[in-house]
This record gives structure tokens, C-alpha cells and sequence, in this order.
């Protein structure tokens, strides 16, 4: 099997570390570790009635760092010996429809993703983001299921 480049996604919930799990597993591929952080649109009457309504973009900035961080612990912990490129995405958009965008514009072979079922036919179902990606990846997408509890 050659060598792919996977894209792994994360949201840093203990379900999304599955995906995770099974990448670090894999021997010879080459790893980015992807979180999207959608930004909120702030009413421009609410940032009138701010204090400081640079305060928005101060607190975007720190959970950009953080964030950043975040992946840096995980590849820490689940990647000792590979070289992982780790990315931040921020988008506006749709987090399914950024995901397939990153894959297309870094020639990512696969998309590596948690699936979290929801309620009593959550065996049959994943979740929403999850479904769009598989709708619109030009890639194959592979869906680990959530660790048994």
C-alpha cells in the first residue's frame, strides 16, 4: 500500500480522539491534524454597546493560540515518533464544506473522521457534519466509529 496523505479532523471531544487513535496507528502515511473554529457573526449593535469591542477579536485570537495548542499536545501524545503538520482552519462557512475544501486544495488522499451516532439508532446514523463531508468529498472519507462506552 503506498503511502497517503491523510487529513485527520478534530473538535478535541473524547469521540473525535478516535479518529485520531486509529491515524497514529498507521505507519508511513503522512498526517495533518485539522480543527475548524467557525466564527460567530457579532451583531454591529451589539459591538456598539461594547466596552471595548476589540475585546471580539482579542478573544478570537486567544482561542486561534489555544486551539493551536491543543493540537500540538495531541500530536504530543499520539504521534511521538512522525511528522504530523497540524492546521487551524477559521471559516465563516459551513465546517463540512471546509473540510472538503482543505482535502481538494492540499491533494489530501483520504479524510479520516469520527462518526458519533445520536440516541437509540445512533448505530445508524452519523452526525451531520460527518454526512455532509461524505456527500461532498471528491475523496474516499473513512468514518471510525466511536469507542464503546
Amino acid at each position: 500500500m503506498d503511502s497517503k496523505k491523510l487529513l485527520v479532523t478534530t473538535d478535541f471531544s473524547d469521540v473525535s480522539l478516535a479518529a485520531v487513535t486509529y491515524a497514529a496507528k498507521t505507519k508511513g502515511n503522512q498526517v495533518t491534524l485539522l480543527s475548524i473554529l467557525q466564527t460567530g457573526v457579532v451583531p454591529p449593535g451589539l459591538l456598539q454597546q461594547m466596552p471595548n469591542p476589540d475585546a471580539v477579536q482579542e478573544y478570537r485570537k486567544q482561542v486561534l493560540e489555544q486551539t493551536k495548542d491543543k493540537l500540538d499536545a495531541i500530536v504530543s501524545q499520539y504521534f511521538s515518533d512522525a511528522n504530523v503538520h497540524t492546521d487551524v482552519v477559521v471559516c465563516e462557512e459551513d465546517v463540512a464544506a471546509e473540510i472538503c475544501r482543505y482535502a481538494d486544495d492540499n491533494a489530501i488522499d483520504t479524510i479520516v473522521m469520527t462518526g458519533q451516532g445520536k440516541g437509540a439508532l445512533g448505530s445508524l446514523f452519523v452526525g451531520s457534519t460527518v454526512q455532509k463531508v461524505l456527500r461532498m468529498a471528491k475523496i474516499p472519507v473513512l468514518v471510525i466509529p466511536k469507542a464503546a462506552e
